[in-house]
């Protein structure tokens, strides 16, 4: 059930907000603004953030230049956990809302205005990580560092030999980088903050895993196919290349994760909670401010919990409700060998682009790539996944898939999350729609989990299963076990539930309670990851409801469906402000 953070190569709200701050601290005016003025700003804002690092840099824009836009220095960005940086930071944070509350009268286009909301939600709930700061994950064991270096990495495309010269410095200054994290774990350990031994383990075998076969390493095997793709260069600048990139790899890369090993290695077992973040002090706030922060929404987890159970009571009548009567398919499902035939990913992908137009918006054609994972991830990534194309190349689109996984028929509700008309259709539609560069910097996984994971839902209807009766149940389990999976993920953060109490749960829906302690393993070392893709989910699905019953028998459900993609990615109180009140815009046409 664990997919890969498609966001995580952009940057974290706070550490754009750091960049932004850096540029507003030092220009705060006194004349009342205007809306040329705020363009000024979060263009401002934009070049400064998306220059703070050169992985941001290389990943948001292709051509740079066309924008006027140059980074000279290759650089990690800024890591610093001192006391005296995040008191910095606060201070910073607090003149940047200052700055932007000039704006708040200013008469502004509805786009600067949704912009100007976004950016205010997002300082707010940002002005209070600090105080959480001992609670922070960077080595998460499917979002964090360890996992997502390789990919970032592996990935990093060559357009030119100033990329290539940019990508290797980055390998020789990996240490430095992966140190300050290091050293913010020891600090955390000295303080009882360190994670539990068993995701400590678990970190420990992904690093492994990834130097057990230097000679075959992700970060050689990639090099050289993107290296030989590359025109104007000759057989022996190829092999100069090649040459200095396998002394980087042996000689930073490797020790680096070496030393991960070894410093999680001595530290594990410091830690004084093998729970969740419940058996923190500040955990259940820090909990509530992830729900916030990283899925973007309003709701308490009081609310949240409310939610979630009462979709999980919806959920087993439905499927009683449909099993009391079609026993006798509900009985030829469970005897059924195989659900799914054997198919080809980018056959079923452009299947899904040509049978969706019924439900969803039409957007420009997109090409993409459909390409096996490294055998060095394969045992820690999910099925498949999707990366992020640069701003000004979203036509350039590339879909991983885990061939360790199973068997490919299986992956058809996972490529619709991926690709039609999930991530990969969601983000070309909204950047074929020209928002303001700003906004791909700012990150709402909320939003882009529950689309896919909505959407998710919806693919079922279309796979041709012998009976039609199999893609119901295909979806009913899907949603089953992402809402157990979510209340057992605030139930273990939130609530502070034990294993013991954990298996009761899962006892009481008649589910097998020896998957309690991986389940929680789990949790605990991603708290809200499956809240992204339930709770967004099930917000846009009150968000549905909500606008159905405004419009009555004159809803559009495919005039609904581009209203959300239009105003994209943002904090779900906002979405809604935008889309309901918009009638129009989903009435039938």
């Amino acid at each position: 059930m664990k997919r890969f953070p498609w966001g995580a190569l952009r940057q974290s709200i706070v550490a754009v907000l750091l960049v932004l701050t850096l540029f507003v601290s030092g220009c705060m005016r006194q004349e009342q603004p205007d809306a040329e003025d705020f363009s000024a700003f979060v263009w401002e804002l934009f070049e400064q953030s998306v220059t703070s690092d050169t992985i941001t840099f290389h990943y948001t824009l292709k051509e740079p230049e066309r924008m006027g836009i140059t980074m000279d220095e290759v650089s990690w960005g800024q890591v610093d956990f001192s006391e005296e940086a995040l008191e910095q930071e606060q201070k910073e944070m607090e003149e940047t809302l200052a700055e932007l509350r000039r704006y708040e009268t200013v008469d502004l286009p509805s786009e600067d205005r949704l912009l100007y909301e976004i950016l205010e939600y997002s300082l707010e709930t940002e002005l209070s990580f600090n105080q959480y700061i001992d609670l922070y994950e960077p080595f998460a064991y499917t979002s964090g560092l360890q996992m997502n270096l390789p990919i970032t990495l592996s990935e990093y495309p060559f357009y030119d030999r100033q990329d290539v010269e940019d990508y290797l410095q980055l390998l020789t200054f990996l240490p430095e980088y992966v140190g300050a994290f290091l050293d913010f774990e020891r600090q955390k350990a000295e303080k009882g903050y360190f994670m539990s031994e068993s995701n400590a383990e678990e970190v420990i075998r992904q690093c492994e895993e990834f130097i057990a076969d230097p000679a075959h390493n992700v970060l050689i095997e990639t090099f050289e196919s993107r290296i030989e793709s590359m025109e104007g260069l000759s057989e022996k600048e190829k092999e100069e290349l090649q040459n200095r990139n396998l002394r980087a790899v042996l000689e930073s890369v490797g020790p680096t994760y070496e030393t991960i090993i070894e410093v999680f290695e001595a530290l594990k077992g410091s830690g004084q909670n093998e729970l969740g973040l419940a058996g923190y002090e500040r955990g259940k706030e820090y909990y509530q401010y992830l729900l916030a922060s990283t899925v973007g929404t309003d709701k308490t987890p009081e609310e949240v919990i409310a939610v979630l159970e009462r979709a999980l009571q919806d959920t087993l009548q439905e499927l009683v409700t449909l099993v009391s009567a079609n026993f006798e398919e509900y009985s030829a499902y469970f005897q059924e060998e195989t659900l799914y035939a054997a198919s080809d990913p980018e056959e079923d992908i452009r299947y899904l682009e040509e049978v969706v137009t019924d439900r969803f918006p039409a957007i420009p054609a997109i090409e993409f790539t459909v390409t096996p994972v490294h055998a060095s991830l394969q045992d820690s990534v999910s099925p498949a996944f999707y990366m992020i194309p640069s701003i000004d190349a979203y036509q350039e689109n590339s879909i991983y898939i885990n061939e360790a996984g199973g068997s490919m028929g299986s992956l058809w509700a996972t490529l619709a999350h991926e690709g039609i008309p999930g991530h990969m259709y969601q983000t070309v539609y909204f950047l074929s729609h020209n928002p303001h560069p700003l906004r791909s910097v700012l990150t709402f996984s909320g939003y882009s989990e529950g689309w896919a994971t909505y959407v998710e839902m919806t693919s079922y209807a279309y796979y041709p299963f012998e009976r039609a009766l199999y893609g119901d149940l295909e979806k009913i389990n899907a949603e089953l076990n992402l809402l157990v999976s979510a209340r057992i993920e605030i139930g273990v953060n939130y609530e502070g539930w034990s294993l013991e109490e954990t298996q009761a749960f899962l006892t009481q829906l008649g589910l097998d309670a020896s998957a309690a302690q991986d389940i929680m393993n789990y949790v605990i070392a991603e708290p809200v990851n499956y809240q992204m893709y339930c709770l967004g989910w099930l917000e846009l699905e009150e968000l549905y409801a909500k606008a159905q019953e405004a419009q009555g028998e004159a809803f559009d459900e495919v005039a609904f469906h581009e209203s959300v993609l239009q105003i994209g990615p943002c904090p779900f109180a906002i979405l809604q402000k935008y889309v309901l009140p918009s009638a129009e815009r989903y009435t039938s046409r």
